[in-house]
Parts: C-alpha cells; sequence; structure tokens
C-alpha cells in the first residue's frame, strides 16, 4: 500500500519512510541510513540491508512487546543499538539466559521515563529520544531525527474499563492526562498508538484523546489482538463525528487500515 499524499514540513525536506507491521505492536521503520525496530514481539525480519545501522526499542517487558531474539540479531548486523526499557531486568541470569556478551552488553542504553537520549544513523545524523512513562509498564518513545517526529505509544494508552471503579478509572484517566500534556500541541508524523477491543465500548477512548492532544498526520493503531476490524470500526465512528460536524479536527489524521502481518507502507514525509 502506498500513501501518495506529499506532506511539506517547514524545513522542506522530503523523504519516504517504509514501515512494516511485524504483529501486535511490533513495527520496523526503514529509513534511507537507518532501521528502527519497535516492541519487536513476532514476525519476519528478513533481507535487512546489513549496512545499514538497525536501532532496536522496546517499551516494557510483557511478553507480547519483548522477545529475547533480539540480541541475536547482533550477529548479522553488528552495527546495531538498544534502547531498553528499565523495567526490564537485564540479572546476570538474563544476561546469560539472551546470549548478551561484554561487547553487546556496550550496545544497550537502559531507559527510563521522562528522560531524553541521544543515537545517531550511519552518517552521524542524530535522534533525539524522549521518553514518556506508561500508564502500564515502561515507555513510550517520542523520537525526533531529520526534521520528523515519531511516536511509539508502547502501552501508553487510557487503560480504562467497564469492570473497573470509577475511583480506579480516574487515577488512570489522571495519569495518561499527564503523559499527554508534556506532548501538547505536538506535531507527530507518524503515530503507533492502541486501539484495544477488549475495553467494549470504551475502545476509542485512548486514541480519541491521543488526536486531540496532539496534530497528528498519520497513525498506526495497534495493540488490536488480531482483531484489525477495529480499525475500520474506529474510521466510521470518526466519520459520524465529523458529519455532525462536532470535531472539525478528524479532518487532519489518516487513520491507517492494519490489515495482516507483513504488511508494508511507504510514507512520503
Amino acid at each position: 500500500m502506498f500513501l501518495h499524499k506529499q506532506i511539506i514540513q517547514k524545513d522542506g525536506r522530503h523523504m519516504n519512510l517504509k514501515v512494516t507491521y511485524l504483529a501486535h505492536s511490533g513495527f520496523l521503520l526503514e529509513w534511507d541510513n537507518c532501521y528502527w525496530l519497535f516492541d519487536y514481539y513476532k514476525g519476519e525480519l528478513n533481507n535487512l540491508d546489513k549496512e545499514k545501522k538497525l536501532i532496536v526499542f522496546v517499551s516494557h517487558g510483557h511478553y507480547d512487546h519483548f522477545n529475547k531474539h533480539i540480541f541475536h540479531l547482533e550477529i548479522e548486523h553488528p552495527n546495531i543499538q538498544y534502547f531498553i526499557s528499565s523495567d526490564i531486568k537485564l540479572s546476570e541470569k538474563d544476561v546469560s539466559d539472551y546470549g548478551i556478551t561484554g561487547e553487546l552488553s556496550r550496545k544497550i542504553q537502559v531507559v527510563k521515563p521522562s528522560l531524553e537520549y541521544d543515537a545517531n544513523d550511519n552518517h552521524g545524523n542524530k535522534i533525539n529520544i524522549k521518553t514518556l512513562k506508561s500508564t502500564d509498564k515502561g515507555v513510550a518513545y517520542v523520537l525526533s531525527y531529520l526534521g520528523k517526529t515519531i511516536y511509539h505509544a508502547g502501552d501508553l494508552h487510557l487503560w480504562v474499563w467497564k469492570e473497573d471503579d470509577k475511583q480506579s478509572n480516574n487515577n488512570m484517566t489522571a495519569r495518561f492526562n499527564k503523559e499527554m500534556d508534556i506532548i501538547k500541541n505536538q506535531f507527530i508524523d507518524v503515530a503507533f498508538a492502541p486501539l484495544d477491543p477488549r475495553q467494549e465500548e470504551w475502545y476509542h477512548l485512548g486514541m480519541d484523546a491521543f488526536l486531540e492532544t496532539t496534530s497528528v498526520k498519520y497513525v498506526f493503531p495497534m495493540h488490536f489482538w488480531n482483531k484489525p476490524e477495529i480499525i475500520q470500526k474506529y474510521k466510521d465512528y470518526r466519520k459520524d463525528r465529523k458529519e455532525d460536524h462536532s470535531r472539525e479536527s478528524d479532518n487532519d489524521t489518516k487513520v491507517i487500515d492494519v490489515e495482516r502481518n507483513g504488511q508494508t507502507w511507504t510514507i512520503e514525509l
């Protein structure tokens, strides 16, 4: 699938970004000079250009966001760097189990919420990495690179449930809003954010809040538990809101149809 709409940023630069959906919340982003791998859990990682730097991001240690196989990628991709959430404890036993050698350990940056980190691509271009505090475990990532901004939520989401009491949901809402305030009014080129059908009729609240807080060009829903039909349901819901003229800002974001593992898109930014 190709998205042909051209976006002109203030710096005037244009570039192509290839996005591959791996599974659940896992995505591979390919730039001209590097790859970014987010929350790898399963999926094929074939035919990667070994000349490009591979940067691996893990938002937290839940099994559906973290697979120790990522530490084996260094065998074929020695130009690799890791940003691993601090909730993943790399004890001596873990280091042994994961096959982390001394050389590999020096390529791992453990990250904590509400901090900033830096990386570089093969050509020395800076990647600024900011972390937000998840409402579940670990972090969300906000990355700035060559004038573009990418957001991966991990499990930072408005996890409100019909079966929970009002106080619990209010506390969750306050925690979520606190993190959203940090990125309020920020322009985001591409975002990856949860749309979880397990929340039943409240499934859309977190995505709504995120899109109303920020200005997003493209959003890839994720964490939908092999029920991609929730995305079309959400798009229909947004269309209905647009038609009642109550949400003019709904025109601004392209919600991407994520349908199957291995699906790819090329976006011109």
